[in-house]
């Protein structure tokens, strides 16, 4: 009844190690942490929390149309991204789906809720897990859908600006929609050029999800968000679920995050640093790293065992043992801070091989 197939639980973790606080690095959330902006809005906020929040969440739609040149009727708001694809899975209820593997296994979980018949683009180590032209040839016709993920997740591979536009012509001829999600978009150092925003108003069958969940360390907060051409498909969306869906607190930590640009480009530029110097270091490690631009960093180990040998250490890792297209050995990383990620390094080099030799020097 508890299982549970996604990072972060600590509470899982303190129940079987009582009194240990962790290193989660299972969770995929910004090693800066929580903008000040957001901090104070969160606490300001509080006394607001008597009242019922905006159902249609007027003041967050009207800041994220400013924000990227749409009109709030193109934007609804979520309990996070999550429930995001179960609301346009509910709408959309495509006879057939196309969706990567490995990849997040939520849009499966909602599609699958409706009737909808999953198949799978496969993505190879070989490839080093990218997103290939090959996929062109999977795109299904009407009633069919397309689930993409850029950057992917757990690969943390983006798609190629090219190679997006294509499948977004391919669907406009078919007739499938399109679905991408970039929750992780914001750590790319050119996410908002890289953002499928850019052909809205060119195929009405695209809808484009995304979160202040990971960007912002919002994950507790739950708040996400979906833009599409078409304000019918958002009422829709609206209309799939409970009306209170985003909370007081949610909407006001959200308004906030929209100010911070500053620190969301500072965001970007730390992950390109820190990915590069972990990635090093697991190599270093004798583990194979897919290359990618995400906040994690997903890797290959020999021992099918890692993640449970390094919880009495203090450390926490996402296995991805349950992700289709990987197995056992297969583990994803989040990027935190230097120190922390140097912690990480030193740990999994003394677990697989009892010593500490990949010259970072001793973090504690």
């Amino acid at each position: 009844m508890d299982a549970f197939a996604h990072g972060g639980d600590l509470d899982g973790y303190a129940r079987r190690f009582p009194g240990r606080v962790p290193l989660d690095f299972s969770a995929s959330l910004n090693p800066l942490g929580m903008p000040q902006e957001v901090r104070a809005a969160l606490h300001a906020a509080v006394d607001g929390c008597a009242r019922y929040p905006d159902p249609f969440c007027r003041e967050l739609r009207e800041g994220l149309a400013a924000k990227w040149g749409l009109s709030p009727e193109q934007i609804f708001c979520g309990n996070g991204a999550a429930e995001i694809f179960d609301r346009l899975a509910a709408v959309l209820r495509p006879r057939t789906a196309l969706l990567l593997a490995p990849g997040f296994s939520e849009y499966e979980r909602a599609l699958c809720r409706v009737g909808t018949a999953c198949r799978f683009h496969m993505l190879h180590k070989e490839e080093g897990f990218a997103v290939t032209e090959r996929i062109l040839d999977q795109i299904p016709g009407e009633g069919g859908a397309v689930f993409l993920c850029s950057p992917n997740n757990p690969t943390g591979q983006a798609i190629g600006s090219g190679l997006l536009a294509r499948i977004a012509g391919r669907c406009g001829e078919t007739g499938a929609w399109l679905v991408v999600d970039e929750c992780f978009g914001g750590f790319l150092a050119d996410g908002r050029e890289r953002s499928m925003r850019r052909f809205l108003e060119r195929y009405g069958r695209l809808a484009i999800v995304r979160a202040f969940t990971k960007l912002y360390a919002l994950a507790g907060v739950r708040l996400g968000w979906c833009m599409a051409q078409s304000p019918a498909l958002i009422e829709s969306l609206r209309a799939a679920g409970q009306p209170w869906n985003v909370s007081y607190l949610a909407q006001k930590a959200g308004a906030a995050a929209l100010g911070c640009d500053a620190f969301a480009q500072e965001s970007a530029r730390y992950i390109v640093r820190e990915r590069a110097f972990l990635s090093e270091g697991l190599r270093r490690c004798g583990l194979w790293c897919c290359p990618g631009q995400a906040n994690f960093v997903l890797f290959e180990s020999a021992d099918p065992t890692l993640a449970e040998r390094l919880m009495p250490h203090g450390v926490l890792l996402r296995s991805c043992a349950d992700f289709r297209g990987l197995g056992a050995g297969w583990y994803r990383v989040a990027v935190r801070t230097h120190a922390e990620n140097v912690r990480l390094l030193e740990t999994i080099q003394e677990v697989l091989h009892g010593k500490n030799d990949h010259g970072t020097g001793h973090v504690l």
